[in-house]
């Protein structure tokens, strides 16, 4: 049995939704969520979804009853570092034989607070006295970029905190749940691993795309994706980010788009078409918006967004999806208003 945290969560819900199209293996997924209403479509597949109190001790042992599998993805909670200890606490205690956490690339950035949470849940990870564990550090996904489809839209500008000689290494959230797939499954996807494999316990791996790309990078890969080519990379401050970010919850065309990506949650087949890649769960929160600047500060201070060949590893030597295959796919959300 795999249980996988914060399933309301963008990361987890893509998690869910990427093992769940492999019906042979909905039997044994286990989803624990605060919001009960963003996980009705496992719900309808049979797949076992725990509205939980990740405070309450009861509810967390009923929910952890014959795990042997954790997927701790980090969510964008307020209390997420509480939540990672209560997890980890219980998954210690309860015969789980290991822990997959999602973390972010930058948590051992010390200065950045809210890079710093991921640190936190790091070592609480670490410190399970019985648990195999492995920890992974996602880049920026590409995915997150929907946040600015407004901008796109309206203004044709891509605005974003970095510099032109700033460069991210980006990857695809559908790679992430794929190195999840190879790390937990056996070779034929249709069997869950007894136990990890060895070679993987204790390993701490940054995920990052293929390529590293700059703003402007970025622009001429949506301007070839679209085919509209006066799109504009504009470089702002932090603080013009965190208030564009802020602001789309009062966006009347930002909000119907969520409204519409709720029903499509509801009525997902949950097949092979990696559609939960596109989803939109929420305007973002005010941690997710943090985390976001202090990822771009960080950049910016360190270069510390650098490719390494783990995903390529994890990935089984594919190369894993590029920032245009990303732009290619998701043309529609991101061509301009006429």
């Amino acid at each position: 049995m795999i249980l996988i945290t914060s399933a309301d969560q963008y990361v987890g819900h893509c998690i869910a939704s990427h093992l769940a199209s492999r019906r042979c293996l909905r039997p044994r997924l286990r989803l624990a969520c605060r919001d009960k209403n963003l996980c009705l479509g496992f719900l309808n597949k049979d797949i076992d979804v725990r509205q939980i109190d990740y405070y309450h001790p009861h509810d967390l042992s009923k929910a952890f009853r014959g795990v042997d599998h954790v997927i701790l993805a980090v969510g964008n909670e307020h209390d997420r570092v509480a939540i990672a200890e209560n997890v980890c606490k219980v998954a210690d205690r309860s015969g789980v034989k290991s822990i997959v956490c999602v973390s972010q690339v930058g948590a051992t950035a010390t200065e950045y607070p809210h890079l710093q949470h991921f640190a936190s849940i790091e070592d609480y990870v670490v410190n399970t006295r019985n648990c195999d564990w492995v920890i992974l550090r996602p880049d920026w996904l590409y995915q997150q970029f929907h946040m600015w489809s407004r901008s796109i839209e309206t203004d044709r500008k891509m605005t974003l905190p970095l510099v032109n000689k700033d460069e991210i290494c980006p990857l695809d959230v559908t790679d992430l749940c794929s190195a999840i797939e190879n790390l937990l499954l056996v070779p034929s996807k249709k069997q869950i691993r007894c136990m990890l494999q060895d070679a993987h316990v204790g390993q701490v791996y940054t995920l990052t795309g293929p390529e590293p790309v700059n703003g402007q990078q970025l622009v001429d890969c949506l301007s070839r994706g679209t085919g509209y080519t006066k799109f504009i990379y504009q470089p702002v401050r932090s603080m013009d980010t965190a208030y564009y970010l802020q602001g789309l919850i009062k966006d009347i065309w930002f909000d119907a788009r969520v409204k519409q990506e709720h029903q499509r949650m509801y009525n997902d087949p949950l097949d092979d078409s990696d559609d939960y890649s596109t989803r939109v769960f929420n305007a973002p929160s005010d941690i997710q918006i943090q985390t976001w600047i202090e990822y771009f500060d960080w950049v910016h201070a360190t270069g510390g967004s650098v490719c390494v060949p783990h995903m390529k590893m994890l990935l089984k030597h594919q190369s894993g999806t590029t920032i245009q295959d990303f732009f290619n796919k998701h043309r529609n959300s991101f061509k301009p208003r006429v």
